[in-house]
């Protein structure tokens, strides 16, 4: 099995991203949820086992990652997935977001903005367009949780 990309400007070629000047190395990414759920800002590997863990190996993190990309909330939810979706561009994800995704960007409160490290960011290999098109990554949080590189909370632009 091939192994999965992590975001460079070279994977990322074509799409909207800022690189944060203050720390070379890393991107801006975005999480709409509920900054006052903790669940909802860590992997649902992380609240399973109650913290960090062990890396799995890449043909692992690349078969999660095809699944979270190819079936969306139904792998976030499985209590294995090592991942969280975040995007390099909110508003891209708003404009390209599939319905299901449209309903979550349409209520949750909160859109948290982190400074992350690109070998935190994942896409499976193949990736499939439409990830391109909403800029969307995957947050490894096996060795830290995506908090701990909050750089601000803001109010939902989209919420309902």
């Amino acid at each position: 099995m091939p192994s999965p990309k992590t975001f460079s400007t070279a994977n990322a070629t074509g799409e909207r991203y800022t690189l944060d000047p203050a720390k070379p190395g890393h991107v801006l990414v975005y999480r709409f949820a509920d900054k006052a759920k903790a669940t909802d800002w860590r992997s649902r590997r992380r609240n399973t086992v109650g913290g960090g863990f062990v890396k799995p190996s890449d043909s692992v993190l690349n078969d999660w990652a095809l699944k979270q990309s190819s079936y969306g909330s139904q792998s976030e939810n499985t209590n294995d997935n090592p991942f969280l979706s975040v995007a390099t561009d909110y508003e891209a994800l708003y404009g390209r977001a599939e319905g299901w995704v449209k309903k979550i960007l349409d209520t949750a409160p909160d859109l948290g903005v982190f400074s992350v490290p690109y070998d935190k960011l994942y896409r499976p290999s193949p990736t499939k367009s439409l990830s391109k098109e909403e800029t969307e990554w995957l947050y490894y949080d096996g060795d830290a949780e995506l908090v701990s590189y909050l750089k601000t909370w803001a109010a939902n632009p989209y919420k309902n």
